[in-house]
């Protein structure tokens, strides 16, 4: 992974964009990708199940519950993939905007730091996702009553705050402190509430709280990796602000807190004791775990894979944790 970004991202970004594309068979360049691919790879797809597996975990919960209306779950895992598509775009579009990525970061969609799609464009993609969002989210209020109506705006706010505005979330230092939120108890929550319309339930609320805390992990991995870039570029991420070491420190503290979150709430009587399938997937965490202390500087290439391996990490341990609220309730 690179370290030029700011000035260098720039530079980096206009040469690529200058640069030929290969020729093709006889001589003719490559096809150029649909606008639904383009739109489809803006999204970051390979990131949009960490929100909709720790979600269903949520709704689930609610297995046994008379008055659950399963009919609404669909719309619910429709709205919530919009809301994470549209804060996937936001992100990427704000980061280009900002000269924060380059063209040769590998884990994100590339679509605007090598020009595909437009800064303007990609704004107002965002705002058709979270649009569409509250749409449906409408829709569910309209089934289930107005307890959503809450959930879903601080999601959509959040999800454009995170990287938009006058200070965004994660330039402010407080990315994983509000993805923690956003994308656990938020999202677990609000899905039981839109299959049974009630506003609280321990058990689908505090079990959020371990997917929550592997994706800010996921974050932190991210801005571990970015250090030197973002520091150059003048964007002050908890990672930046921390330092490498404490940046390595809060990652490890993220992943040992995930690992916590089933025991405890096993432990609080919430859930049975499959809740504890996730723990299944520690062999996985301590390799993250090995490369994390192993990379001993700043812009270490051993951090490049950190942030996707963390995700498929997530995963697989929200897979487990819905399979756990599965065994649980029958």
């Amino acid at each position: 992974m690179t370290d030029s970004r700011g000035e260098g991202a720039a530079t980096h970004r206009a040469a690529a964009m200058a640069t030929p594309a290969p020729a093709g068979p006889g001589g003719a360049g490559p096809e150029a990708p649909s606008r639904a691919a383009i739109i489809f790879r803006a999204t970051r797809p390979q990131y949009l199940p960490t929100s909709v597996v720790p979600a269903l975990a949520g709704a689930l919960a609610a297995i046994g519950i008379a008055e659950a209306n399963w009919a609404v779950l669909p719309l619910a895992l429709l709205a919530l993939l919009c809301v994470h598509a549209g804060t996937d775009v936001i992100n990427d579009t704000e980061d280009a905007a900002r000269g924060v990525d380059s063209p040769d970061k590998i884990d994100n969609s590339r679509v605007f730091t090598t020009g595909l799609m437009s800064i303007a464009e990609g704004r107002r993609l965002a705002l058709a996702f979270f649009a569409a969002a509250f749409v449906l989210g409408l829709v569910m209020v309209a089934i289930q009553g107005p307890a959503l109506l809450l959930v879903g705006v601080i999601g959509i706010v959040g999800g454009w705050g995170y990287s938009a505005g006058p200070r965004p979330l994660k330039f402010a230092g407080l990315g994983e402190t509000s993805i923690i939120f956003l994308m656990g108890p938020l999202m677990t929550q609000g899905a039981y509430t839109a299959v049974t319309g009630d506003p609280f339930h321990a058990p689908a609320f505090w079990v959020g709280f371990a997917p929550g805390l592997l994706i800010a992990a996921t974050v932190s991995g991210n801005n571990l990796s970015d250090i030197p870039g973002d520091r150059g570029a003048g964007v002050r991420t908890l990672a930046v602000r921390l330092g490498f070491d404490n940046a390595r420190i809060l990652y490890l503290g993220l992943l040992a807190l995930t690992y916590a979150t089933p025991v405890v709430v096993w432990l609080a009587g919430l859930f049975d004791a499959p809740i504890l399938l996730p723990l299944l997937t520690l062999p996985l965490a301590t390799g993250r775990i090995e490369q994390v202390r192993t990379a001993r500087e700043e812009g270490s290439e051993l951090l490049t894979t950190l942030p996707l391996r963390t995700a498929q990490l997530h995963l697989l341990f929200s897979v487990l944790l819905v399979a756990g609220v599965v065994l649980s309730r029958i």
